[in-house]
């Protein structure tokens, strides 16, 4: 793949409007790495022309969606190299699926429109575009070097000998690329390039899940630098600092690690020799292919890189021989990363913080686990309670790859070096992540397990916001029984804690799982004890504000909603009583003085989803009210605003209610089908559903797209999807499946309006 890309950039990139190369097997080849885009979609929507979306703290999604448009509408080459990382092992219940929905967004976005090439290389299968593979995106499995290709390599490379010789050699190492480029160049450089003397290496032992037959071919170059004194000492110094990287390290990190005193049982042949001494070793160990060395046009250093599995071999060697200098080198690489003043603007980037990022990982290989907590990812990449990283950036895959450098096993076991107390907000801090990511499923185990910590030592405050967490995330996965049971139980430790907010915030997470149960007057009896505390919390601020605002108005236009769709599939053309009229305008009333709260603090979601609300409330009036068209404006402004914010957010689980009520409102206007028109949210709206997976809110698409294409008095000729009849029985079997009763009226009403639309295509 190098030598193509660099074939193609030495023709400048012919028939290529513009060409973009990155590879994520920078990011390492260890299970124990929670790999992300950030920096990828930051650099490639730069490049690509929207910098404004690139620095803003917007979602994975909807950067990856959003690049998939800029590169699909011009001819350009995108090679990503080594996409596993971001990729679900083959052992795991996903295999292969994409872990990173920004990277699922590009990808789909290009199968399904480009006029370009996108290249993607991998071990894995990539299921995620599946659909495309007889069409836009076919996979091509490249299982090994052909025969003629590995003997045309070694040649190449300067090996001498009989065809079979060459042939059996392939053959062995099962036309693997990498190995023969190392045995090559070890015979060419140890033997003058004898293919007889590859008997030296014993390839038949070699372990596939050890590194197979690529680590049994450094093996041989270790043993010939052993014997070459010096010379051979400083080769290896070399490689064994390699191994300390998960990525490509510059110059400053290897002065760093080249610097006095000498790192003991590690850098004591580098120390003192001259550059031209130094040079010399680092052409030798490129000319082997063992490294790749950068240098700039005068030639000074600026990184030196190795392939994955060679970092990975001299790494595991290092920390399994000399687990002393292991941590020595990483606690220098701490201190220089640490060292960084670029966090200290008002106003870092992602790319200001990647020096602290990397301080985490290596504080924590050196066993500093709780300074590079403590002092690099609370201080000084979250600022504290600033959440800065997240709330600011939107670097939930960033912030999630540094907590995972504290865990042993990954989302279960947090490094016992921390107090329990910090493992337990460590727990949270990667369920808040993964949700945040979409990867719902994930997100439990650290949830519950932090949730159980908080419990067993008996701190009720956290236990009642992890208890909440995890029924909000048990909610959206669509575990309706055990979300009510847990929001229970968070009410129950927030007595416990005495903490004021507490008890009347996990009132209302509460109220809002009974109302999704169906349990209509059990969650307005919640809700309206919860905001009985609140005013006499804040008598300033008398109502339910931020999202408990939102899920009590939710509640409170419940009657309204249904009294619309009612409107829409013709089963009441009556007048609105005035109780109903009167309990959106309230709703209403309630939002525009509560926004005025968020606003003022500049709470993203929490503007957004007031917006939602009067969005919600206007547009059930306009129905129910029989209002023109041209009255719609402000209800049209109030979803733009929360479709808007709701991205800006960067919150998955809560970006399909605004679809929804925008499609609804897209559709009433006449935007029914193509691009930024009701289809195309409904659509949206079912790709982030379909990927959590958030069931409830599937049961909602397929009730929308019944009733609004198929059932409503203004449904089109063609029903974009399989059929109204389908739609419905799906919608049923979630809202059965799931006791997603709150929609059960909604549903029935639906199946009687379909009962008079016979001929419903």
């Amino acid at each position: 793949m190098a030598k193509w890309a660099a074939d193609l950039a030495y023709q400048n990139w012919p028939g290529c409007d513009a060409a973009f190369a990155w590879s994520f097997y920078s990011q390492g080849t260890r299970e124990q790495v929670a790999a992300s885009s950030d920096v990828f979609l930051k650099e490639a929507l730069t490049f690509f022309g929207d910098p404004a979306l690139a620095g803003s703290a917007r979602g994975a999604f909807d950067k990856g969606r959003r690049l998939a448009h800029l590169i699909g509408e011009r001819r350009a080459l995108l090679i990503l190299d080594g996409l596993e990382p971001l990729q679900y092992a083959p052992a795991s219940p996903q295999p292969g699926e994409l872990k990173d929905s920004g990277i699922a967004a590009l990808l789909k976005g290009l199968a399904a429109n480009n006029k370009g090439l996108c290249v993607v290389t991998t071990r894995f299968s990539i299921p995620d575009v599946r659909a495309y593979w007889q069409t836009t995106a076919p996979e091509v499995n490249l299982l090994r070097l052909s025969k003629e290709a590995g003997v045309a390599l070694l040649r190449s490379l300067g090996v001498k000998g009989a065809q079979g010789d060459f042939e059996r050699l392939v053959e062995e190492v099962k036309g693997h690329a990498l190995t023969l480029n190392l045995l090559g160049t070890w015979l060419r450089d140890a033997y003058a390039g004898d293919i007889l003397q590859r008997d030296l290496v014993k390839l038949g032992e070699a372990d596939e899940d050890q590194g197979g037959h690529a680590f049994r071919a450094m093996d041989a170059y270790v043993r010939w630098f052993e014997s070459e004194g010096k010379h051979g000492q400083r080769a290896l110094a070399l490689l064994r600092l390699l191994g300390l990287f998960d990525r490509p390290a510059d110059a400053g990190c290897h002065k760093a690690l080249w610097k006095a005193p000498a790192i003991p049982d590690l850098t004591e042949p580098l120390a003192g020799i001259s550059e031209a001494h130094r040079n010399l070793a680092l052409t030798r160990l490129k000319d082997a292919k063992l490294l790749t060395v950068n240098r700039d046009a005068a030639g000074a250093l600026l990184a030196l890189d190795a392939h994955p599995l060679v970092r990975e071999y001299f790494g595991r060697r290092l920390r399994e021989q000399h687990p002393e200098a292991w941590r020595g080198a990483h606690r220098r690489l701490f201190e220089h990363f640490c060292a960084t003043t670029t966090d200290k603007k008002p106003q870092p980037t992602l790319e200001d913080l990647q020096p602290l990022y990397q301080a985490v990982s290596h504080g924590c290989q050196a066993g500093m686990q709780e300074e590079a907590c403590a002092g690099v990812y609370r201080d000084r990449i979250r600022r504290g309670n600033e959440a800065y990283s997240t709330k600011k950036l939107g670097a939930f895959g960033s912030d999630l790859g540094a907590v995972a450098c504290f865990f042993e096993q990954l989302w279960s076991r947090v490094s016992p070096a921390l107090t329990e107390a910090v493992q337990s907000w460590l727990l949270g801090q990667a369920a808040f992540s993964l949700r945040a990511l979409g990867r719902l499923t994930e997100a439990l185990e650290p949830m519950r397990a932090s949730l159980a910590m908080s419990v067993e030592g008996e701190d009720w405050m956290n236990a009642s916001i992890r208890a909440n967490n995890l029924s909000e995330l048990e909610l959206t996965l669509g575990e309706v029984d055990l979300a009510v049971a847990d929001a229970e139980q968070s009410v129950t430790y927030a007595e416990r804690s005495g903490d004021t907010f507490q008890r009347m915030s996990k009132r209302t997470t509460h109220a809002d799982a009974l109302h999704l149960a169906g349990c209509r007057d059990e969650a307005a009896a919640r809700f309206r004890e919860a905001e009985v505390m609140q005013a006499d919390w804040q008598p300033q601020y008398p109502l339910l504000y931020s999202v408990q605002g939102f899920q009590y108005c939710d509640l409170l236009l419940a009657a309204a909603e249904r009294a619309a769709w009612r409107r829409m599939l013709n089963l009441s053309c009556v007048p609105p009583p005035s109780s109903l009229q009167e309990s959106y305008r309230a709703v209403s009333q309630r939002a525009a003085q509560t926004i005025k709260i968020h606003e003022r603090a500049n709470w993203l979601l929490a503007v957004a989803l007031d917006h939602l609300t009067m969005g919600r409330a206007a547009l059930y009036a306009a129905i129910l009210e029989s209002l023109a068209l041209d009255q719609l404006d402000p209800c049209r402004e109030s979803l733009r605003h929360a479709v808007d914010g709701l991205r800006r957010a960067g919150v998955q689980h809560h970006l399909p209610r605004g679809l929804l009520t925008r499609a609804w409102l897209r559709f009433l206007t006449g935007a029914r089908t193509g691009q930024e028109n009701a289809q195309s949210d409904l659509n949206e709206a079912f790709e982030i559903a379909e990927r959590g997976p958030m069931p409830l809110f599937l049961a909602d698409i397929h009730l929308h797209r019944a009733r609004l294409f198929g059932l409503s008095k203004d449904r089109t000729e063609n029903y974009p999807w399989a059929s109204p009849q389908d739609d419905l029985a799906e919608a049923r079997r979630l809202i059965e499946k799931h006791g997603y009763w709150r929609r059960k009226e909604e549903l029935e009403d639906a199946e009687a309006a379909a009962l008079k639309v016979p001929d419903t295509p």
